[in-house]
């Protein structure tokens, strides 16, 4: 199948029939001549239809997706910040220095 530039992309689709009814077996949108012809080797022995994209199917759409902030680097730094301040309320009481044998 050899198609002019100008008309790409486009979407090929291979069929299979049987018993005169055709059953859709891939589809691929290939951008140049090369890609049709891997796609047409792959699905050799199948019908090989093409048609031209639709103006929805050449538009893309980007999603933005923001990042979290690591939740898990978040939870760590409450964890820290609260042994912390409970080392400094244990040697504030002098609980730590009693318990652990501990003098200043």
């Amino acid at each position: 199948m050899t198609l002019h530039p100008n008309e790409f992309p486009i979407t090929i689709q291979a069929f299979d029939i049987s018993n005169d009814k055709e059953f859709f077996v891939a589809e691929q949108i290939v951008n140049n001549q090369q890609e049709v012809e891997t796609f047409s080797s792959r699905y050799a022995g199948k019908v090989i239809k093409a048609k031209a994209l639709s103006s929805t199917e050449k538009s893309t759409t980007v999603t933005k997706t923001r990042k979290s902030s690591g939740s898990g680097l978040r939870v760590f730094l409450v964890i820290l910040v609260i042994l912390i301040i409970l080392a400094a309320i244990g040697f504030y009481t002098g609980w730590i220095q009693r318990n652990t044998g501990i003098s200043f």
